[in-house]
């Protein structure tokens, strides 16, 4: 375990999810990849973390690697994370391509050349510095399900357990026989995650009446599409919508994974990141920058255009939040990001509307999601600061 007052210089292997692969947007290219917490959090420690550098274009989608290819195909990236991991697939979805053209899924794209799993690899190179934020998609799947909103997709917990306890006991003997340190991270509250959109929200975004109860949720994907047919009607089907017995559900059992979380992360001696704390803390005393409050609605600050995956000052945030934990267990000095640089992170964000005209400046080119956030007249503004 790193030792004295710095993690620099050491072997850092980051492992999870689309969060760690650097989505925005919905998609992961080199121009959202050097904004992922993993890539920060990284250059704040001086650590020797590799990223899978993803080239991707007007239509790139993450998960389809149609249209998408490494920059540096044949680089080995100690950056693992895969948009779509749960903590089954983190275990046990092996890369198998051997050749670029056999390259079909995400997982085969980041993991490229290797033949392994995400934690196949992180036994192999036994690094000093694992960071493993896993299990979003076990909950999230039932946030984003548009068509079939009901919080049937969520992971069983027996599953869940039997998952984490695997995962824990192969970082553990990491741990003891490699000196490792594992930072973990706990799952933030998704039913508040800027995909999901309540009445004021729908009715502010379509301009007529949403007759959504309090409590109950609809997706932007849904609110776009009563916007467009100029029809509400959308909400009377239940398959569109989170109804707060379903709301309910969801956050129970994300606080019985985070419970698991805390309990395996204690039981090998390593700490977890209390995101869902942070997240809460967010929502109800909102960072401000340049005199704006950052919210969790789409150019709102604390999501990029999906309402799903962080900003890049969203992903400062997170940052910061790992670089105190990181120093309060291992009794080291990372510098955190400072307000100034914030600030900075913050004006240069493309997934903000910072001059409160509807618009932000976006990154056109970069998937499909940007590519139809500037059709639809969301982004493009060329004086956002």
């Amino acid at each position: 375990m790193p030792a004295g007052n710095t993690f620099a210089r050491q072997a850092v292997v980051g492992i999870g999810d689309s969060i760690g692969e650097g989505v925005q947007g919905a998609d992961a290219a080199w121009q959202t990849q050097a904004y992922s917490y993993l890539n920060l959090l990284n250059y704040q420690i001086g650590g020797d973390l590799t990223l899978p550098y993803i080239q991707s274009g007007l239509f790139g989608m993450v998960g389809d690697p149609a249209g998408r290819q490494r920059i540096y195909p044949n680089d080995m990236a100690s950056n693992v994370a895969v948009s779509g991991a749960t903590v089954n697939s983190l275990l046990y979805q092996r890369a198998i391509a051997q050749t670029q053209a056999q390259i079909s899924n995400e997982t085969e794209l980041v993991l490229y050349p290797r033949l392994q799993t995400q934690m196949e690899y992180v036994e192999s190179a036994k690094p000093v510095v694992i960071l493993c934020w896993i299990g979003n998609n076990d909950v999230l799947s039932a946030a984003l399900a548009f068509g079939n909103m009901n919080a049937s997709q969520l992971t069983p917990v027996a599953d869940f357990e039997r998952d984490y306890i695997a995962m824990t006991d192969r970082l553990g003997t990491l741990v003891s026989s490699n000196g490792s340190a594992v930072v973990f991270a706990n799952i933030p509250d998704v039913t508040s995650i800027g995909f999901l959109v309540n009445r004021a929200n729908a009715e502010a975004m379509t301009g007529f009446p949403v007759p959504l109860p309090d409590g109950h949720y609809t997706s932007i994907l849904g609110v776009l599409l009563m916007k467009f047919l100029g029809d509400a009607s959308l909400v009377n089907d239940p398959n569109f919508v989170l109804d707060n017995t379903e709301v309910t559900a969801i956050r129970d059992r994300t606080q019985a994974f985070n419970d698991i979380i805390q309990r395996e992360a204690d039981r090998i001696g390593m700490p977890v990141v209390d995101i869902n704390a942070k997240f809460n803390e967010y929502l109800a005393n909102p960072p401000v920058f340049a005199g704006r409050p950052l919210t969790n609605t789409i150019l709102g600050g604390l999501f990029s255009l999906d309402g799903v995956h962080p900003s890049n000052i969203g992903h400062a945030l997170i940052t910061n939040e790992f670089i105190k934990t990181i120093n309060q267990a291992f009794n080291v000095n990372v510098p955190e990001f400072s307000p100034d640089t914030l600030n900075f992170l913050y004006l240069l964000d493309p997934s903000i509307d910072k001059d409160g005209d509807g618009k932000a400046t976006g990154r056109l080119g970069v998937g499909l999601i940007e590519t139809l956030a500037f059709l639809l007249g969301f982004t493009g503004d060329t004086n956002d600061f």
